[in-house]
């Protein structure tokens, strides 16, 4: 069996890009900004991020920018209304080709999902986005992502369905603008060399020829 995994194509993103135009369109100038981009469903345990934003309101360098849709997000809504959070944003789903400008207006970026065995063997798309785009990863996925993004010192693990733990890595990021930057370079880096789409489609014609023509 080969496995010819997920991957992303680094040229779709721009690094050198600050977004500052999304930044002040969406309220998010001058902040610290957190960012989920992608569906929120019920297997995304996005309450875990509201739960988060809920411990650290009190601090103004934050903000919690949510990206997309899903049938989840309506509820998500009413809860953030409930518990007041004026540090969280809303904001809708956008293409894939505008997603370079959307990721370039974040600080660190989220990959959440619930805390199930089935999702340990997961790449999900967004961690390889996240990485293009020189951001650096809170990993609230253990499994096979999770060793990507600490192979690849892009980031760091977060233990799914604690909040707290996400609350103060937060903080800790929120006040070492270095260290991300440092994190986020690793990341473009490492995904350029192994996990580039370019490459991993030669892995796959490479693969095919071979069943095609099995070398004696």
């Amino acid at each position: 069996i080969h496995l010819v995994a997920n991957g992303v194509d680094p040229a779709m993103f721009d690094v050198k890009d600050n977004s500052e135009d999304f930044r002040k369109k969406h309220d998010l100038t001058s902040k610290f900004v957190v960012m989920y981009a992608g569906a929120h469903g019920i297997s995304n345990d996005l309450e875990m991020l509201l739960s988060a934003a809920r411990q650290t309101r009190e601090d103004t360098r934050i903000v919690y920018a949510m990206v997309g849709d899903g049938k989840e997000k309506d509820n998500l809504q009413r809860l953030a209304e409930e518990w007041e959070l004026t540090n969280v944003r809303f904001l809708p789903p956008y293409p894939k080709s505008e997603m370079s400008g959307v990721l370039a207006a974040a600080d660190a970026c989220l990959a959440i999902l619930k805390p199930l065995e089935m999702y340990k063997t997961t790449y999900p798309n967004k961690v390889f986005d996240y990485m293009a785009a020189g951001k650096p990863v809170l990993c609230a996925i253990d499994g096979v992502i999770r060793q990507v993004v600490e192979d690849a010192r892009a980031g760091e693990f977060i233990q799914p369905g604690n909040a707290a733990a996400l609350a103060n890595t937060v903080q800790t990021w929120a006040g070492d603008a270095e260290h991300c930057a440092q994190m986020g370079k690793n990341g473009r880096e490492y995904v350029g060399v192994h996990f580039n789409r370019q490459v991993l489609a030669n892995q796959m014609e490479a693969l095919l020829i071979n069943l095609a023509h099995p070398k004696a």
